[in-house]
């Protein structure tokens, strides 16, 4: 087969493979005043998010900042980038939300903001967000 056939049929795979990621995001402010908090997937179901893990988010942002939070965190597994390394889709914010989860930080979000921070998190702390907000984080392959 020819490299163009493999390559095709490689992002056919990979693209199938993400058929669950949402077609939106919304903001935290926005799902908290939902009574089903939830966002399409590129399939037209729902991804659906748990209250509890909403209001945990809440936690870990001032009031005024809840509007630029956007759910969900995508966190997208990226086979150039190495074993075990997934990049954060979104912002700050969303890779706030993975640092303080995880543990791999303990500073507030006006502190955190004033750093230099690279988009990229490891297979563990994706593994540790999944487990504590698994409704807030989705995953997916590039």
């Amino acid at each position: 087969m020819s490299d163009k056939i493999l390559d095709l049929i490689w992002s056919l795979d990979i693209e199938k493979m993400n058929d669950h990621l949402p077609t939106e995001r919304k903001s935290l402010k926005e799902l908290l005043s939902e009574e089903k908090p939830q966002v399409q997937t590129k399939i037209k179901k729902f991804h659906r998010f748990r209250k509890q893990h909403l209001e945990m988010i809440c936690q870990l942002f001032p009031e005024n900042e809840w509007s630029k939070v956007k759910l969900p965190v995508v966190l997208l597994r990226r086979t150039s980038l190495g074993k075990g390394i997934y990049s954060v889709s979104g912002g700050l914010r969303e890779l706030y939300i993975i640092h303080r989860i995880s543990g791999r930080t303990s500073d507030e979000f006006n502190k955190f903001r004033l750093e230099e921070h690279q988009p990229y998190v490891w297979k563990p702390e994706v593994f540790t967000a999944v487990r504590k907000i698994g409704s807030i984080v989705v995953t997916g392959f590039t």
